[in-house]
């Protein structure tokens, strides 16, 4: 008997092996089943519950927009590179051979994407059409307009410019430098600003989606105080007790973050006619950009990371205040 008894006791090597990987099985079916009964519970208060996902959803929605507005920007500057374009002048007597070994000579810098030689004759046709004095200008007995070159920077910033105009200095045969980036300047306040703005706000509605998901959280837990109290005095931890609000708190802001995306891309669609009717106006190519794939799951994560973050902050103080 004694025999058999310790023959028993004796565990061989592959129980004690999966021992452990009983045990993560047990957490995994333990977590699994909070986590449905969580959602459950939401699905069941579908009115509370949808009032918190949309709150969460405007509230995203704001430093999105911001973002929005700051990508849209940066990414249609190109389509106003015109604009920022700069214009070399010759002196009268530079010949036009030497005016095309400098264009080259500046096609080669790194800050210049492009360079376009201009001649004397050239510039006097354009001079002609867009004035109306294409008589009088025939009649004069010597061009008055200097050939020129017109130079599109690499980067439409106004260091590139100036950079390129200390390049242009250089150059005895170039009289005049004509740059036009004051609304580069003016648009790099506007980024700045609005940068400054959103990092403003993602901090505003980061605290107030503690307080409002933090808010809905305390109320749960008030309604099951009785069934927390009675965990307690069987020697429930405060961990397992929170678990369940835990998942709420992240259920409603994946919820938030998903409906956040649906709602910007319906901002986008609806405003898509309206600003390319206004861009074609002004013969511009601007076209509104939307998130991309990973900003809208970046967008969903932090929406989710908020939601878990406010439920763990309140669960676990509203919990500390139940006694056994």
């Amino acid at each position: 008997m004694a025999r058999i008894k310790q023959q028993s006791s004796k565990r061989t090597p592959a129980t004690r092996s999966s021992a452990p990987s009983q045990f993560a099985y047990s957490r995994i079916a333990v977590h699994r089943k909070v986590a449905s009964e969580s959602l459950r519970q939401l699905l069941w208060a579908p009115g509370t519950s949808g009032l918190v996902v949309v709150v969460i959803a405007v509230a995203m929605m704001l430093p999105a927009l911001l973002l929005l507005l700051t990508n849209n920007l940066q990414a249609n500057t190109g389509s106003m590179e015109k604009a920022a374009q700069i214009t070399a002048y010759f002196y009268l007597e530079v010949p036009e051979n030497k005016a095309l070994a400098i264009s080259e000579r500046l096609q080669a810098l790194p800050e210049i994407a492009d360079t376009e030689y201009l001649s004397a004759s050239e510039a006097l046709t354009e001079f002609s059409q867009a004035s109306g004095l294409g008589e009088t200008l025939q009649s004069l007995a010597q061009n008055p307009l200097p050939s020129a070159l017109i130079i599109t920077p690499a980067r439409s910033s106004p260091d590139t410019a100036n950079a390129i105009e200390q390049s242009l200095a250089s150059f005895e045969e170039i009289e005049f430098v004509q740059l036009d980036y004051l609304w580069l300047q003016r648009l790099e306040a506007i980024l700045s600003l609005v940068n400054q703005l959103g990092g403003l706000l993602l901090v505003l509605v980061a605290i107030g989606l503690v307080v409002i998901i933090g808010n809905a959280i305390r109320v749960g837990v008030e309604s099951k105080r009785e069934e927390i109290r009675i965990i307690k005095q069987f020697g429930g931890a405060d961990s397992f007790i929170a678990r369940p609000f835990l998942y709420t708190g992240l259920y409603l802001g994946v919820a938030g973050g998903v409906l956040a995306c649906i709602l910007l891309l319906v901002v986008l669609s609806s405003l898509g006619p309206a600003v390319a009717e206004v861009a074609s106006l002004y013969e511009s190519e601007f076209q509104l950009i939307g998130l991309s794939v990973l900003e809208n799951l970046l967008l969903i994560a932090a929406a989710a990371g908020l939601g878990w973050a406010s439920a763990f902050i309140s669960v676990l103080r509203k919990i500390a205040t139940i006694k056994a």
